[in-house]
């Protein structure tokens, strides 16, 4: 059997780039599985989350393609933007969240549901059970995931269904009840890195922030799990000048 190497990165940035330049040398432009990491360093004043020009970069190749932006697809995961007007109160996140929901539906591309909503009105809230069941001295690693995945809605025998790629989220603590920090570990069953996948990263980041803040922990690291990565729905002529931008700002940084 193949060894499966995984893909490090500094920051978020570099992580995906070197997850596409991977990619692309693979026969079809696809990985099957793939294992992305990158560290959070933000004890460190130099260390930045991103790489500008990577970023710019994909930015451009998604407007280029009519894809969603890199923050909508985050969004999908973490709504930032609603957390920041919420000013640190985690139950008015999900209330407004809640109370935005029909809206928010109304989008084509959300028509089966968010990650975030999954998340947060799956049954039950699964991120305030996973931080009250912190907080209330249960530490163990099985008690800290939430699951997106629903057999009743998502097993399906339409050829492509779009949602939900992203399976399930572990809120993992390091060390004797979390001493050196959490990671955020995520199990994809496709992923599409030029469409998809930095988003996704983005908002896996955001949301192991709220998490680890709300848990009382540092949030260390993000891993990716795909059992299916692509470069996604063009080819690799239609991205090559993606691919030259992006081994000119990797190897500018070595």
């Amino acid at each position: 059997m193949e060894e499966i190497k995984p893909i490090y990165g500094k920051n978020i940035s570099e992580a995906w780039a070197l997850a596409y330049n991977e990619c692309f040398k693979m026969p079809g432009g696809l990985m099957a599985p793939a294992i992305i990491s990158f560290d959070i360093n933000e004890a460190d004043a130099s260390w930045q989350l991103e790489t500008k020009d990577i970023r710019y970069a994909l930015d451009k190749q998604l407007i280029k393609d009519d894809e969603s932006s890199i923050e909508t697809v985050a969004g999908t995961i973490f709504p930032e933007s609603v957390w920041m007007r919420c000013n640190g109160d985690r139950e008015k996140l999900f209330m407004e969240y809640n109370r935005m929901w029909p809206y928010v539906s109304k989008c084509r591309q959300n028509r089966h549901g968010t990650y975030f909503r999954r998340l947060s009105s799956f049954g039950t809230n699964q991120l305030k059970a996973v931080i009250e069941t912190w907080h209330s001295g249960t530490h163990r690693h099985s008690a800290l995931q939430s699951a997106i995945f629903d057999p009743a809605k998502d097993h399906s025998k339409a050829r492509q269904l779009g949602f939900p790629c992203l399976q399930q989220v572990v809120f993992h603590p390091k060390g004797i009840n979390g001493s050196e920090g959490m990671t955020v570990v995520a199990f994809y069953a496709n992923q599409l890195l030029v469409e998809k996948a930095y988003g996704n990263y983005l908002g896996l980041y955001r949301l192991g922030k709220f998490m680890a803040g709300e848990m009382g922990l540092r949030l260390k690291g993000v891993t990716c799990i795909a059992s299916n990565l692509s470069l996604g729905k063009h080819g690799k002529k239609e991205c090559q000048h993606l691919l030259s931008e992006i081994k000119r700002v990797l190897s500018d940084a070595n």
